[in-house]
């Protein structure tokens, strides 16, 4: 059962992983110009951002259950 949280904590750092990597690529958009209305950049920054943090928590948290379990 401890394993199984872990595994989950690994797949929702790589979720987080993987939004981290869409804001960054629609910010590039929306720095051109492209990108949907209403989003800046200063947001989409920010939310990758706080997307990274997650998944650094996120992997620390699993890497803790590994080493205790």
């Amino acid at each position: 059962m401890i394993l199984a949280i872990a595994i989950a904590s690994l797949l929702v750092g790589l979720l987080c992983l993987w939004l981290e990597l869409v804001a960054m690529l629609r910010l590039g958009k929306a720095r051109k110009g492209k990108g949907a209305p209403g989003e800046t950049p200063a947001e989409l920054k920010g939310f990758a951002l706080r997307q990274s943090l997650s998944a650094v928590v996120m992997f620390a948290l699993a890497a803790i259950i590994f080493s205790y379990s």
